[in-house]
């Protein structure tokens, strides 16, 4: 569904990862992990046609029936990417609705959503009087509502406690079980390795690793350690 092909990602002349080379298909369940300002966020938003490649391609594949092939993406940034003069229901009934469901569908989808990441106390409340992790769910079950093909979550667990961030991916894979893609970066490393598959890990501007989680975790293991290891910590 998503293949990048000789990318080099990055900012004008600077170069943030290059030798970018991977191909995600349905069923993934893909970890991106590597260190604060390794360029997680801004292979992100490469993938997602926020920044343009510095070289290379990224190419989509994307079966759907809308005009614009993006309503089958759900995409969560690190940063808020909400409407701050809406109530937090009318926020998360957005995604469906503009994924180009029915209203009575985009209603059903906006309730569960909001009772997945705990927020439908807060359904009628304003946005801009609700805390900063409590956003964070709003702009989560957005996306999720949006029950898109491609799910591509940027930090998705700042702001949740366990409980909240174990019930998101746990539910991400049921997604995945249906076919869904599911690309995520989070710091959560016990999380992702309880839920993740395959493993895309870049380290001094370079993809060191993408493959199965149980490959990187050869050795025996645990991601962290691992992860650990592998940056020279």
């Amino acid at each position: 569904m998503i293949k990048c092909n000789k990318l080099a990602i990055g900012y004008t002349d600077t170069v943030v990862v290059d030798e970018i080379d991977f191909s995600l298909k349905k069923g993934d369940f893909v970890a991106l992990i590597g260190a604060n300002g390794a360029g997680k966020s801004t292979l992100i938003n490469t993938l997602t046609g926020i920044i343009q490649p510095l070289k290379g391609t990224v190419n989509w594949n994307v079966q759907t029936q809308s005009k614009n092939p993006f309503n089958a993406v759900g995409f969560s940034p690190q940063s808020q990417l909400i409407d701050w003069y809406t109530s937090v229901f009318d926020n998360v009934l957005q995604g469906p609705l503009l994924a180009g469901k029915r209203l009575s569908e985009a209603k059903k989808a906006a309730e569960l959503a909001l009772k997945l990441l705990d927020i439908e106390k807060l359904k009628d409340k304003a946005v801009d009087h609700i805390s900063g992790g409590q956003q964070q769910r709003v702009q989560i079950a957005r996306e999720i509502a949006r029950q898109p093909q491609v799910y591509i979550l940027d930090e998705p667990t700042t702001g949740l406690d366990v409980e909240t961030s174990e019930k998101l991916f746990l539910y991400l894979k049921y997604e995945v079980k249906k076919g869904a893609l599911v690309l995520t970066s989070s710091h959560d490393l016990t999380l992702l390795e309880d839920y993740a598959d395959k493993i895309l890990f870049i380290n001094e501007h370079k993809q060191q690793f993408f493959g199965n989680l149980s490959d990187f975790l050869a050795d025996g293991t645990s991601l962290r350690a691992k992860y650990l290891k592998e940056r020279g910590s």
